[in-house]
Parts: C-alpha cells; structure tokens; sequence
C-alpha cells in the first residue's frame, strides 16, 4: 500500500470509529439526551484543498480529494459540534513542516510537508511498508485532533489550567482513547513520532517554547493512555517504557482530563451524541 492510500485509509477507518460516539453512554452509564446548547448551530466544518507547486503534493492532494475521506469525517464532526460560522481545515503545501491553528482566520491547517516528514522519521524505526503506512496514518490523525483541541478552546472560549499544547494533546487522547481497538494506537503512534524527533538538550535548546519537549509529550501521551484502561495496557509499564512512579498517577491525571472536556464541551455537543470510554 503507498503512502497516499495508507493515510487515505486510515481517515476512513476513523471516520467509522468516530461513529461509534453517536450515543454512547457516558461515565455514569447515562445517556445525556437533552441539554441546552450554547447557541444555534448556523456553521459547519470544512475541508479545502489549498494550492501546491510540488508535482508529489498536487498528486497527493487530488488523491485525497477523490477518495472524500476528510469531507466524511466532517460529516460526523458537524454531527458532534455546533458552530456559529464555518471551520476551514486546509491542507496544502507550506513551505514547512508544521500543523497549526491559526486564531485569527479560525481554520486549522495541515502541511503537505509535515506528512512526508511523518514518512522519512518513521523509515528508520518500522521494517515493513505496511508497518509504515500505520504509522503515518497514525501521526497524522493524531495531529488533527491536537490543532482541533486548539481550535475548540478558541472558538468556544473555552477556560482551561495550564499549558494549551499539553491541553490541545490531552483532547487528542480522550477523543482517541474512546475508539476501541484502533484508537489508543493512534495515540501512541502520535507520541512516537514526538519520541523519534525528539532534539538533542544542549545550550542553545528553545526552552523558551509554548510546546513541552517532544519526550515530555511522548510520556504524557503514553500515561494517558495507559490511565484510560490500566487493566487493557498494563503491558505500558516497564517493558513499553513507562515507568511505575508515572503509572501511579496516570488513571487519576485521566480521570480528570475527562471529566474537564466532557464539562466543557457539554453546550457545545449535540444531543445524545458522547464520548465513548475505553473498555
């Protein structure tokens, strides 16, 4: 399978998955069928094919195109979220490897470079192309939600505690962990890459970024997981990587995390529409 169809295959898969939210139950076993939204839902999500002067870009972009796996998943995100105005999600060549949300034009974009970035770091650490394709659909599925956890905090003036990168990954792995068997291992894959890119700590390091170091992410992103379902991944502990003293605290650091988003985005979700726990 080539890269373009591999991530091409996996938004399809998890645009599936995220179905699997549309009334699920909550943590108390209740369906929450009524609640008072925020305001009238009058926009919606969508996906805009932006231009790109690299012949591998163009190709990859009108193949995504065609394939109408992004405008699928849309259709369930504009299921879930009630907007006031439309939310561009851009895909285009950038000149650099980046994702982003941009808060002044409230639209998310993602860099046809950023996934061929995804392509040469996981190279050294997969031995199949089978193995690679996963890990770049992982990746990127993974970075799209975190740009989306910006953009919500934006748009819904959202308070939080603490740093918005860490707050943007914790929704990356609450929605994550709710997808059944594929989910979590989105997650993780998205914390690999962190892992893998991780820069060497020296004098001139840019301590002075918003972002944690990628390894702190990677940590973070593996407890979370981990804190999701202790029993499920208990294999995290030790032998993955995670170590006993961070363990310890990772259900509760999940448990919070949960009861935050659910609290926060409860006017802003349509009825009977929740996310799912991971059993």
């Amino acid at each position: 399978m080539s890269k373009k169809k591999g991530i091409i295959l996996s938004v399809v898969i998890l645009v599936i998955g995220l179905f699997y939210y549309i009334g699920t139950e909550d943590q108390s076993g209740q369906f929450n069928s009524s609640r008072k939204l925020a305001f009238e839902d009058t926009g919606d999500f969508k996906i805009v094919y932006g231009e790109a002067k690299n012949s591998v870009y163009v190709e990859y972009n009108e193949l995504l195109k065609n394939s109408h796996a992004f405008e699928n998943l849309v259709i369930f995100l504009n299921s879930v979220f009630i907007l006031r105005k439309d939310f561009p999600i851009i895909i285009r060549q950038c000149d650099t490897v980046n994702a982003w949300y941009d808060t002044e034009k409230e639209e998310i974009v993602l860099c046809d470079e950023l996934f061929e970035s995804f392509t040469q770091n996981f190279s050294y650490i997969v031995n199949t192309k089978e193995e690679l394709d996963k890990a770049v659909d992982g990746a990127t599925v993974f970075i799209l939600y975190h740009e989306l956890g910006h953009g919500l905090i934006d748009i819904y003036n959202l308070t939080y505690s603490g740093n918005e990168e860490d707050v943007a990954d914790q929704m990356a792995s609450i929605i994550l962990t709710g997808l059944g068997e594929d989910g979590p291992k989105v997650a993780i894959t998205g914390a690999n890459y962190f892992y893998i890119t991780s820069s060497e700590i020296g004098p001139g390091y840019a301590f002075w970024d918003e972002h944690a170091l990628n390894q702190q992410r990677y940590y973070n992103i593996l407890c979370w997981v981990y804190g999701s379902n202790p029993e499920r991944f208990n294999y995290f502990v030790g032998t993955y990587g995670l170590p006993q003293e961070r363990a310890e605290r990772c259900q509760y650091e999940y448990g919070n995390m949960y009861k935050f988003w659910d609290a926060a985005l409860a006017p802003y979700v349509k009825a009977q529409t929740k996310p799912g726990i991971n059993e």
